[in-house]
């Protein structure tokens, strides 16, 4: 009789914890929970520095939790530098307000990056100083002459390798595409139940061949919940 009683009763106790957990309706997901977003702002990194502008898609996958993904044109006017980046990033609430919503971001991707070397910033005025066919090494060469460009860091000229100075004079376009990783956060500030304005800070780390480049990006999104 006590067995069968301490049975009972203890299955007594499973339905009692285990009812009102069957009865409470599930927990929704967030009203709207896919949006697009259109972004504009500033990156710097290595002495170089360039307006930006955008897009995000974002799927709030659960009340703390957001998936977006994110693409970001950067461009230097009158240097020849034009970057790209596009990345995927998990966005974490980590308090949220009635109109406003602090997050940190932390994800990855690709960064490219392309220089016009013809323009007189980069190595457009080379050919009054040497002769067409000159075999040129990067910054840290070990002989010949060497190019310099206060506007290209030493990530990437070390990556040009040889070249030589053309005879037309036109050193055309070379570009570089890297993963990265990008980390930071911002604030959602809800202006209506559809529209939000997101302001947002982020480093990207890029990596090649055992060296990396720091770039910091400040954009302000502008959203659209649907």
């Amino acid at each position: 009789m006590t067995f069968r009683l301490s049975r009972l009763v203890g299955l007594g106790l499973v339905l009692a914890t285990v009812t009102p957990a069957v009865a409470q309706p599930a927990l929704q997901g967030p009203a709207r929970p896919a949006s697009v977003g259109l972004l504009g702002g500033f990156s710097a990194g290595s002495g170089d520095a360039g307006g930006g502008f955008g897009l995000n898609l974002a799927f709030d996958a659960t009340d703390r939790v957001t998936v977006e993904g994110r693409g970001l044109s950067i461009m230097q006017r009158g240097r020849g530098t034009m970057g790209l980046e596009a990345t995927g990033t998990m966005l974490f609430t980590i308090a949220r307000g009635p109109k406003a919503a602090p997050y940190a971001a932390i994800g990855g991707g690709v960064y490219r990056t392309s220089f016009d070397l013809g323009n007189q910033a980069m190595f457009g005025g080379m050919g009054s100083q040497f002769g067409p066919g000159t075999m040129m090494v990067p910054i840290q060469g070990t002989s010949g002459p060497t190019f310099n460009s206060s506007h290209m860091s030493a990530f990437y000229a070390n990556r040009l390798g040889q070249m030589s100075v053309p005879a037309s004079g036109r050193w055309g376009m070379r570009s570089f595409t890297d993963p990265a990783l990008t980390f930071g956060g911002g604030i959602r500030l809800d202006v209506t139940e559809r529209f939000y304005v997101r302001p947002d800070v982020r480093a990207l780390v890029v990596f090649a061949n055992g060296d990396r480049l720091t770039r910091a990006t400040m954009t302000v999104g502008f959203g659209y919940r649907f």
